[in-house]
């Protein structure tokens, strides 16, 4: 995962020291400023909003083989019988 932090008091770019998991969906970073004249350290949340795309490792093991292999108008098909 790349994440790209900004330093809320002078705006140059930050870097990631740590984090910490605080629950299934929460991340808590820990930053500090890379402009050596800033020098601020704070700590961010990182929180998982909404899917936007479901996983394939949602579908049985035998449509998700199917569908590797199909071409692009038979996927469309096998979608279509899950509905």
């Amino acid at each position: 995962m790349s994440v790209r932090v900004q330093c809320i008091k002078c705006g140059s770019v930050g870097r990631i020291e740590s984090s910490s998991q605080e629950g299934e969906t929460v991340k808590k970073l820990y930053c500090i400023c890379k402009n050596p004249e800033c020098g601020h350290s704070w700590a961010e949340e990182l929180v998982f909003s909404h899917t936007i795309s479901p996983s394939a490792l949602d579908l049985p093991e035998q449509l998700r083989q199917k569908l590797q292999h199909a071409p692009p108008a038979e996927q469309i098909k096998l979608f279509a019988e899950l509905s």
